[in-house]
């Protein structure tokens, strides 16, 4: 007979919420410490009219986000009718092949910015 009390989720185990992870808490403390030359760092990006707009607009983006916090994303779907393997595979090939196509116009925006080099 096996002990019912080994293993899997029982009531009261586990961190309380509230308390803090002790594995992270010195990490966190040692990454506070550089908290405001972080957001400098993105006042300068953003300001600098050398920077790609794309990195000007990413570093005021991560100073909105800091500030205000990232913005809610409602999704509002409705799903009928069944969805079969074929139409699970159909929609797996397209995603695919559209994250392919994407990383490559990225790719190629970067090449053309001279952010990366072309191998």
């Amino acid at each position: 007979m096996t002990d019912s009390k080994r293993g899997g989720k029982r009531a009261g185990s586990g961190r309380k919420k509230g308390v803090q992870n002790k594995a992270t808490i010195d990490l966190k403390c040692k990454a506070g410490e550089y908290t405001e030359e972080a957001i400098q760092v993105f006042v300068d990006v953003m300001r600098d009219p050398e920077a790609p707009a794309a990195v000007r607009i990413q570093a005021a983006d991560k100073l909105l986000d800091r500030s205000h916090g990232k913005p809610a994303i409602h999704v509002d779907a409705q799903i009928a009718g069944k969805m079969d393997a074929a139409m699970l595979q159909r929609l797996e090939t397209e995603m695919m092949d559209r994250l392919e196509a994407s990383r490559a116009r990225q790719r190629l925006v970067l090449i053309e910015r001279g952010i990366i080099i072309e191998e």
